[in-house]
């Protein structure tokens, strides 16, 4: 790649700068390998960025502008993982360190030393490169990394990743415009297993979901999908590590029973604590047992006090409970009229009335969702 040679600079001017460099190359490289290990370390983020800001702006100095465009693009990668638009891996750690490489092989060639490997052509397909990985979305962004990566260094020898079939629960959150997420997929995972703990909870989950997203779609989005698609996944999840004598009790259940099923909200909840990402589906699993007339629990919130992710889930999970098999149910499975009948007449009373009357619509449109 033709430079300009830097001889009639001041001495002393590339001289700062090449003690710079040295300072912040080698920093650099130790901050991506530290975010391996702690890949949302916003400090280590914003040194880096910082760092590479600098380098941009001494190449201007120096009048070496030709080299600009890539720490700019370095820096659009490191600005996409510092807002959250996306996540630090060791693909991308291994790309951003052979793009130091690369940049510290030009500037030596700047100052003296010998040819960079990189080619005009392929320094302005690296920058290129490096841009549009910024703005690739999340589900493609691991075949854009390992692409690229194999386009900066041919000898690298990547193991392909395993096939894996899409799961049902993938199918449907693909199908709502869901982004394939690792937590999501936990979750989903986790449901999967307790869904196994009894014979009355299989495919319930599917259910739900496909009847809880559409309502929420039909009522204008307003509750973040992917929230309400974890909470939708863990809000029973207490209910599983409850004794199956207590699942399957055929007979109205006791005072400290009922006890026991009021606190299963709180297991999920406690877990999600622990992840403040999925925050507003915590809320939603706290909230889904109160009722809009204030009648509910554990905190007997009023409509307007609880979230509207909650106020789906209420609807939904009655209704599934109303339409398939529950053994603590006196009528365990009512016709399809009477549920949506039932559901209707406790509007204003358990059940917010806007969300019926979304719930009546969302089923109008698609009455497939009504059953199995």
């Amino acid at each position: 790649m033709p430079l300009p040679r830097l001889a009639d600079l001041s001495s002393d001017l590339l001289e700062d700068f090449r003690l710079d460099a040295a300072d912040q190359f080698p920093r650099c490289e130790q901050l991506l390998i530290e975010l391996e290990h702690a890949p949302r370390d916003g400090e280590r983020l914003r040194e880096l960025f910082r760092l590479v800001h600098t380098l941009k702006g001494n190449l201007g100095y120096i009048d070496l502008n030709a080299l600009m465009p890539l720490p700019q693009a370095m820096e659009d990668v490191l600005d996409a993982l510092r807002s959250g638009r996306l996540a630090f891996d060791s693909l991308l750690g291994d790309i951003l360190l052979l793009t130091l490489d690369h940049l510290q092989a030009l500037i030596g060639q700047a100052l003296g030393g010998p040819d960079a490997r990189l080619s005009q052509m392929q320094f302005e397909h690296l920058c290129q490169a490096l841009q549009a990985l910024a703005v690739t979305p999340a589900e493609r962004q691991t075949e854009a990394r390992r692409t690229l990566l194999q386009q900066i260094d041919p000898s690298t020898r990547l193991q392909a990743p395993p096939a894996l079939a899409e799961s049902p629960t993938e199918a449907l959150l693909a199908r709502h415009g869901i982004a394939a997420d690792p937590d999501l997929q936990f979750f989903a995972a986790l449901t999967q297993a307790a869904e196994q703990r009894s014979h009355y909870w299989r495919g319930r989950n599917l259910r739900l979901l496909d009847l809880a997203l559409s309502i929420n779609a039909q009522g204008g989005q307003v509750e973040r999908p992917e929230q309400l698609a974890a909470a939708v996944c863990l809000h029973d999840l207490g209910m599983a590590f409850l004794p199956l004598e207590l699942l399957h009790k055929q007979a109205d259940l006791s005072r400290d029973e009922r006890r026991l099923v009021h606190g299963h909200p709180r297991l999920a909840s406690e877990l999600l604590k622990r992840m403040p990402d999925w925050a507003p589906a915590m809320e939603i699993i706290l909230q889904h047992q109160e009722h809009a007339d204030g009648s509910g629990y554990p905190k007997g919130l009023r409509e307007t006090e609880i979230a509207p992710g909650a106020l789906i889930l209420n609807i939904v999970d009655t209704f599934d409970a109303r339409t398939h098999e529950r053994a603590h149910q006196t009528l365990s499975k009512r016709p399809l009229l009477r549920a949506i009948l039932e559901i209707n007449n406790l509007a204003g009373q358990q059940f917010s009335a806007h969300w019926v009357d979304v719930f009546n619509r969302t089923l109008q449109q698609r009455p497939n969702l009504a059953h199995d």
